[in-house]
């Protein structure tokens, strides 16, 4: 193998190896957690998020962090290497900043936040999409204003009215979609299903879960009707076949009486 061969293997080698080096995922910072989905208004929520990677992108940054829950207390905590606490600072506000640098040594930090979850006054209600609340966001800050959203957590905040209401709605939901599958008219389910999703929306929770009841009771009527209706079908149809096979019956003894006397 002469000299141009081994450079155009040569060549060959190092593009594979670049396109493998890039197809190794580059590791970055991130904010994990388990953020409830749902919260109840006025009770005490907390959570730890860990952020890992911290010094993947910059050497020294500032962690943003905020929060619609209220009375809020932050706890952060750096960790090296070793599993070692580094430093640990508390902090109160729905925002809060912390600047890490790589510098201490830390390779891991935790931030828990424990507050309240607000009064129903604090944000507007919504059916569908569900109301939601932030329940901690975090952004990777530098000095110049720059900045980028790590995560953002959100969870629905409700009461045990709201919920009841949202369970009617559901619950109307269903029944009607099960009484059209079965080829039922449900346009007047369909209007209470309407107006207990628009009082939903403005917080009348008593009407609302009272019209979703209608909702479903029409459409569990109408599904019903709709089967009294199907059953008096096949059973007219049933009678139509009976009647048929009978008078068929009928002909065939008279033509064999007919041909017997003939005989």
């Amino acid at each position: 193998m002469n000299s141009s061969r081994y450079s155009e293997l040569g060549a060959v080698l190092a593009v594979v190896t670049l396109l493998a080096v890039a197809a190794v995922p580059v590791a970055a910072v991130s904010v994990d957690g388990d953020a409830p989905g749902t919260a109840q208004v006025g009770e005490q929520q907390s959570t730890t998020f860990e952020v890992t990677d911290p010094f993947s992108d910059y050497e020294q940054w500032t962690l943003r962090a905020e929060t619609q829950l209220t009375d809020v207390t932050w706890q952060v905590q750096t960790f090296d290497n070793a599993g070692n606490q580094v430093s640990e600072e508390t902090l109160t506000g729905q925002e809060m900043t912390y600047q890490l640098q790589a510098s201490s040594g830390v390779t891991r930090v935790e931030v828990s936040i424990e507050g309240t979850v607000p009064q129903a006054s604090a944000f507007e209600w919504s059916y569908d999409p569900e109301q939601t609340i932030t329940y901690a966001s975090f952004e990777q800050t530098q000095e110049g204003g720059s900045s980028t959203v790590l995560s953002t957590f959100d969870t629905r905040p409700y009461t045990s009215a709201s919920q009841e209401a949202r369970t009617a709605i559901s619950d109307a939901q269903t029944a009607i979609e099960s009484a059209q599958s079965g080829g039922a008219s449900v346009s007047g389910a369909e209007g209470d299903l309407e107006d207990a999703i628009e009082f939903y929306n403005t917080g009348n929770f008593e009407e609302a879960a009272n019209n979703a009841e209608e909702a479903e009771s029409a459409a569990n009527n109408a599904a019903s009707s709709a089967q009294q209706t199907q059953l008096l079908l096949y059973g007219g149809v049933a009678l139509v076949l009976v009647l048929v096979v009978a008078g068929i019956g009928y002909w065939y003894l008279q033509q064999r009486d007919t041909y017997d006397k003939l005989g």
